[in-house]
This record gives structure tokens, sequence and C-alpha cells, in this order.
């Protein structure tokens, strides 16, 4: 196994994981209370199971160290795009976006701060970046 394979597999298994996660909380989230339906819940869970099922399927592709640069460098860019929107919903919905977030992962408003609202979203969006671009370069590798 080369390092490269290695790292691959290491960042593949670890974002699958992380999206799977968010899946079943927000699945929580939409299941456990029955008085009170979110559709954000609905949506988060149906994003991030697709996005751990390429993460899992990512982990498993052997691939060479060109598309690992090159997906290293989507999932920057996913980071960065994924900061920048957060950060426009934060500045123009303020508090209602944080609301909003907490209550698809059925967490209470005030345990949601800020911070962890900017640090998830950059490491989903690094995530997702990188799992879309591997998954669509191994795709056009096999054909």
């Amino acid at each position: 196994m080369t390092p490269a394979r290695v790292l691959i597999t290491v960042i593949g298994a670890t974002i699958g994981a992380c999206f799977t996660m968010v899946a079943i909380v927000s699945i929580h989230a939409s299941v456990a209370p029955a008085r009170r339906f979110h559709i954000s819940s609905v949506i988060v869970a149906i994003i991030s199971v697709c996005l751990a099922l390429l993460a899992f399927r990512v982990a498993a592709v052997d691939t060479d160290e060109e598309a690992l640069v090159s997906s290293l460098r989507r999932g920057m860019f996913g980071a960065f795009l994924a900061l920048v929107v957060i950060c426009i919903f934060l500045f123009m919905l303020g508090d209602e976006t944080r609301s909003v977030l907490a209550h698809s992962l059925s967490m209470p408003t005030s345990s949601f701060p800020t911070s962890l609202v900017l640090v998830g979203s950059v490491l989903l969006g690094f995530g997702a970046g990188f799992v879309l671009h591997m998954a669509r370069s191994s795709s056009q590798k096999k054909s």
C-alpha cells in the first residue's frame, strides 16, 4: 500500500463516519419529537446519508497520487465555500441560522455556539468537496 492509498482510506473512512453521525442525529431529530417535525432534519439526513455512502466508497477505491492532490484541492475549495456560505447566512439571518441548524440536529440553540457552526461547516465542506471530487475522478477512471 502506498502512502497516498493509506491517506485516501483514512480520509474517506473518517469523512464517512462524520457524515454518518450527522445523518443519525438528524434522523433522530426528525423521528423522536412526535409533536414537532422539522423538514430541515430530513433534508440534512438525506444529504448526509448520500455523502457518507460516497465517502465509504471512496475509502475502498484504488487511485493515484494525482487524484489525491486534486481531491485535496477540491476539499479545500469546499471548505472555503462552506465557510463563505455559513458566514453569509450568519450575517444575514443571525441567530435564526443557529436555531435552524440546532433544531435539525435536535440540540438546543444555547448549546450550539457560532464557533461550532463555523468549524463544523468548514470540516463538512472539506469532506463534501473531497468525496465528491474523488468519486467523480474514480468513476471517470473506470470508463
